[in-house]
């Protein structure tokens, strides 16, 4: 492939261990372990190109903030604040749930009885549907990035069923746009079944993982899937530094 249909990730040794970069139209799904810096990786991959990037664990404010204080460029990145979203729904129900309290608070015991009413009145659900936000972000986006950050937020709030439904029209969309579509996902707490699901999905899978060696701890990188690409497969040591991201040693695995 010449260089024009890949993407590049804005880390000049991870665009080495992939040979170029991600292929234009490629799905990318990052597994990282607690502690591996799975959401440092994940900014600086929208350091560069027009970006998308979907943040559910950090407001917009937050993920900049991280960005400014590396040094990166963030002006091509376009936010869905989905976090800052997500908290004022739960802020919200739980003004309404205090609201209520307080209106039955003043309510005469005979009354309280006659209602039926026992413990904390629930709430409805917010009608925000996150799914049907993130999935028409990316149908109506024309940029060549796209991020989530991350997964496991649309796996506590819907079944995996939707998600992955949602997931396979994301990967459509992508692959018609001839973008790069990052999904970021915590390794090892959504099921081994669902993992499995998830990296047939993907065109390339990357995981991040720390091991403990005696006193000290190594982070190491490795490239599990590259679709068509076997000769892509590898592992790399990192390390987190002053400038994020650090590939050090790449070994090829064939």
């Amino acid at each position: 492939m010449t260089k024009e249909e890949f993407i590049t990730t804005g880390i000049e040794k991870l665009d080495n261990l992939l040979e170029g970069g991600t292929p234009k139209g490629f799905t990318i799904l990052i597994l990282g372990t607690p502690g591996s810096s799975i959401e440092i990786l994940s900014k600086q991959l929208a350091t560069t190109g027009k970006v998308i990037y979907i943040t559910t664990e950090e407001t917009e404010e937050e993920v900049t903030e991280t960005i400014g204080r590396f040094g990166w460029n963030k002006k091509n990145i376009e936010f869905v604040d989905i976090a800052k979203k997500y908290s004022e729904t739960v802020l919200s129900g739980e003004q309404k749930r205090v609201s209520v309290y307080q209106q039955r608070s003043k309510i005469k015991l005979k009354e309280l009885i006659e209602i039926g009413s026992s413990g904390m009145p629930p709430v409805a659900k917010s009608s925000e549907d996150f799914l049907a936000i993130l999935s028409n972000k990316i149908k109506s986006s024309d940029s060549k990035k796209i991020i989530i950050d991350s997964l496991d937020f649309f796996l506590s709030q819907y079944s995996q069923d939707e998600v992955i439904r949602t997931l396979h029209a994301a990967k459509i969309s992508n692959l018609k746009s001839k973008g790069a579509l990052f999904i970021i996902m915590t390794k090892g707490i959504h099921g081994e079944t669902f993992e499995r699901k998830m990296e047939g999905i993907a065109d390339c899978v990357l995981e991040l993982e720390v091991l403990q060696k005696g006193s000290t701890f190594e982070r190491f990188l490795a490239v599990k899937k590259m679709r068509n690409y076997a000769k892509k497969i590898g592992i790399a040591r990192y390390t987190i530094d002053s400038d994020g991201f650090v590939l050090e040693m790449i070994e090829r695995i064939m």
